[in-house]
């Protein structure tokens, strides 16, 4: 007599109203282990336990029960209530079921490992199991969507914003941190710091305000302006507002202003190059280089092997470097013409063309594989194949899918022609001598990956 595990799970109220229940599971399973006359050595049952992971403590039990030989065959009510995950579901099957000998059936499903064609449609199932709970997050994603556009609040209570408590979907204020909210406010605009804010605040709130960090947050939220951030995107709230627009915004104006003042200093420290230029000679990137006094000052681009107070060995790479030096403004307003005077043609060289050639040639032998996919599992559902021979196409057709699917991952990142044109009109419309510096480090970015340096040769590689 065959001995038998009846494997039980339940995750939510919903399968209960769909005659998920835990009893009604056993009941149904009891039944037909009596009519197959199986012998039911254990009943293991994960009560409110989602089956998306292998970590549920009646799963584990079982498991452990089938690896000291006490089980013939698990028997389940339906697929999913092994697993949620067709990764998942195939581990168990495969390697602890069938590996330990112990066969495994569906009731619902009618699928019996024990048999060739239960073996090859098990496999399939889970794909469609899979494709089912990505269809219950998509529509749960979508419902928190739809919620979010209604004006509700998306994160619940434990995560409810500074001067808000969560009710029902919507934020309430919370009168006593509103009025530290609107402090953080009113200082800011008198021209503390978000360090002096965090400092001043957290001496009159004890334990309120506890860090610069979460006066920062506070002072770019629009929440306090009735707006709800939800999967980056923008919605109006329903909650109440107790921060007038005109003062987010002259904050905000605030803040970007020193932001870009906080990066101009920084410059003056380095340049517009400083990360993009290299060594040819000995691979060391270049250094910002400033000598003389403060009337005769003298900035150059020099190789970092060249600097005799640096002694990190990431940085030096060959002491005895003697790459040529360039005048840091002169080699900043080159590489700018450059950039300005750059054409389509010169940036979609023929090689990239054959690329983007070769990137839609893969795409249609990508649908050509998934196409003999189908049609091989079609074959095999009217008996026209057996099940070794799907197994071993499958297998191979799947090889070829995953390294064309590297390949084209690899070729999507090389710009179409459209997308150089568009990136050349941007170009276009740049003011290089009214824009702030981090645009212009912004734009040097957009289209350079690279400077290399070879005494008077000086190399531009081009981001594609």
């Amino acid at each position: 007599m065959n001995r038998v595990a009846l494997y039980v799970r339940v995750s939510t109220t919903e399968q209960a109203n769909e005659g998920y229940s835990i009893s009604a599971q056993t009941e149904k399973l009891t039944n037909y282990a009596k009519a197959k006359d199986y012998q039911i050595v254990g009943t293991y049952t994960d009560p409110g336990i989602s089956g998306a992971k292998l970590d549920r403590p009646a799963l584990q039990n079982m498991i452990t029960d089938i690896e000291k030989g006490m089980i013939d065959i698990v028997l389940v009510y339906k697929l999913d209530r092994l697993s949620r995950s067709q990764k998942n579901t195939l581990y168990l099957i495969e390697d602890v079921f069938l590996k330990n000998k112990v066969d495994f059936i569906s009731m619902n499903e009618s699928f019996d490992t024990s048999t060739s064609f239960g073996r090859a449609m098990i496999g399939i199932l889970s794909v469609f199991a899979q494709l089912e709970r990505d269809a219950i997050t998509e529509r749960t994603r979508m419902g928190k969507i739809e919620r979010a556009k209604e004006g509700k609040w998306q994160g619940g209570g434990n995560f409810a914003p500074f001067g808000y408590r969560y009710e029902n979907d919507i934020l309430k204020v919370d009168e006593f941190e509103k009025i530290i909210v609107q402090e953080m406010f009113d200082l800011y605009l008198e021209g503390y710091g978000t360090n002096k804010i965090a400092e001043i605040l957290g001496i009159k709130y004890p334990g309120k305000v506890k860090s610069p960090n979460l006066v920062k947050g506070i002072l770019r939220n629009k929440i306090y302006i009735g707006k709800i951030n939800f999967a980056g995107e923008i919605y109006d709230g329903l909650h109440e507002t107790f921060i007038d627009k005109k003062i987010f915004q002259n904050v905000q104006e605030i803040y970007g202003k020193r932001a870009n003042k906080t990066y101009k200093g920084d410059y003056n420290q380095k340049g517009l190059l400083l990360g993009k230029i290299y060594c040819a000679k000995c691979g060391a990137k270049y250094y910002r280089q400033v000598t003389g006094s403060v009337k005769y000052r003298y900035v150059k681009y020099a190789c970092y092997s060249q600097n005799r107070s640096l002694s990190s060995k990431t940085m030096v790479k060959d002491r005895n470097c003697v790459n040529k030096r360039y005048n840091a403004e002169e080699l900043e307003q080159s590489t700018i013409d450059k950039i300005n005077k750059l054409t389509v043609a010169e940036l979609t060289s023929t090689t990239n063309l054959k690329l983007l050639d070769n990137r839609t040639t893969i795409e249609k032998e990508i649908k050509n594989l998934e196409s003999q996919i189908n049609k091989l599992i079609d074959l095999f559902q009217l008996g026209n194949i057996s099940t070794e021979l799907l197994s071993s196409r499958i297998d191979n057709l799947n090889i070829q899918k995953n390294n064309l699917e590297m390949e084209l991952s690899k070729l999507k990142k090389v710009k179409t022609k459209k997308e150089i044109e568009s990136k050349l009109q941007t170009l276009k419309d740049f003011d290089w001598a009214t824009e702030t510096t981090i645009n212009k480090i912004k734009m040097i970015d957009e289209f350079i990956d690279k400077i290399t340096i070879n005494d008077d040769e000086v190399l531009i590689h081009w981001r594609l």
